[in-house]
């Protein structure tokens, strides 16, 4: 990794870290880690929190979605199909919900809906435009898979859970 590429990505987990108002312990330090860059933000699609702790170890997909979306509502039966798969084989796998949703009461009832039995970020468009901007999200449905660090595994998970269904885990 080049010293430039290194700089950014050390620069771009400062600004999250930021915005998701969750600073390093000391200054010097580099939030390395998913679940200290989400802190105490995830809830369930009852609205309660939920710990971010169940993402140690796990290979993460961001998805950034909404209820509103035609191309979302197609998608993501299909997401709810191969995350299931992916639990009831013991795969280490969660997925986060990023709503572009107007309205919390929207961004739960699609959860709840659509059967999303994974965390989502507290509707927050601060929180939301700060992992879009972190990622390049430029439409949604997007899927991007992380490690419980935070190193992108895959830019494509739509494509490759469409294509794939569960099997796209092993790729990752």
């Amino acid at each position: 990794m080049n010293k430039a590429f290194g700089l950014t990505r050390v620069l771009v987990w400062a600004i999250a870290a930021a915005h998701l108002a969750v600073l390093p312990a000391q200054a010097d330090e580099v939030p390395g880690h998913v679940i200290e860059a989400f802190g105490e933000q995830l809830v369930n699609a009852q609205g309660e929190a939920v710990s971010p702790a169940q993402l140690e170890g796990k290979k993460i997909g961001l998805y950034f979605s909404a209820e509103w979306c035609p191309p979302c509502r197609t998608f993501t039966p299909r997401l709810v199909e191969a995350y299931n798969e992916l639990k009831e084989a013991g795969k280490p796998f969660e997925i986060i919900f990023v709503s572009h949703d107007r309205t919390e009461d929207a961004m739960l009832n699609y959860m709840q809906g659509y059967d999303m039995d994974w965390p989502a970020i507290a509707f927050d468009a601060d929180k939301r435009d700060a992992l879009k901007q972190q990622h390049g999200i430029r439409g949604i449905p997007t899927l991007i898979i992380v490690d419980d660090k935070g190193e992108v595994l895959s830019r494509d998970g739509r494509n490759e859970v469409t294509a794939r269904g569960a099997e796209a885990f092993e790729n990752w």
